[in-house]
């Protein structure tokens, strides 16, 4: 069986994204898995995920290809923060794709949904080009847009938020 995290991981192969830099935790452990097993975007491990987010960027500018940044749920997305309005500020195009509790989790009314979930896109949306939430039904059109507004003119970033029970539906 084929789950949208699988689908992701060739879809980062067809855009010829060669590098995805980030911490592997909790949120988004279904889409490391499938990149890792894809064998065909390298993890990039980094420290912090500001760092991560940061790598991505620098190296899109040095090598002239984007790069994604990959981030769990919580602290993990909250740390993101910095490096995306770095590159947001400097018009430099990377995706930042974050791991987040189960969408269900998200419809709760409370502060924290989920462990550590919370709406990361929604955050997102005062510095990015883009940000949304993947829907597990057209899961390919939300990454294509999110590519193309990552890469036109003027470029920037762009924050898809993934929940957990959507890396691992089927496809």
């Amino acid at each position: 069986m084929s789950t949208v995290s699988d689908g992701v991981a060739i879809w980062l192969s067809e855009k010829e994204i060669t590098y995805a830099f980030g911490i592997i935790g909790g949120g988004n452990v279904s889409l490391w898995d499938a990149i890792a097993r894809h064998k065909k975007t390298q993890l990039v491990c980094c420290h912090h995920e500001q760092a991560a987010v940061m790598a991505a960027t620098y190296y899109g500018r040095q090598c002239g290809r984007i790069a994604i940044a990959l981030v769990t749920t919580g602290a993990g997305s909250t740390n993101a923060i910095t490096g995306v309005m770095a590159a947001f500020m400097d018009s430099a195009p990377v995706i930042v794709i974050s791991g987040n509790e189960s969408a269900e989790a998200l419809k709760s009314g409370t502060r924290v949904r989920g462990t550590q979930g919370y709406d990361s896109a929604m955050l997102a949306v005062g510095f990015t080009k883009y940000a949304a939430r993947l829907p597990s039904n057209s899961w390919r059109n939300v990454l294509d847009f999110a590519y193309h507004e990552a890469t036109r003119p003027r470029m920037g970033p762009c924050w898809i938020d993934c929940p957990k029970d959507v890396q691992n539906a089927a496809i």
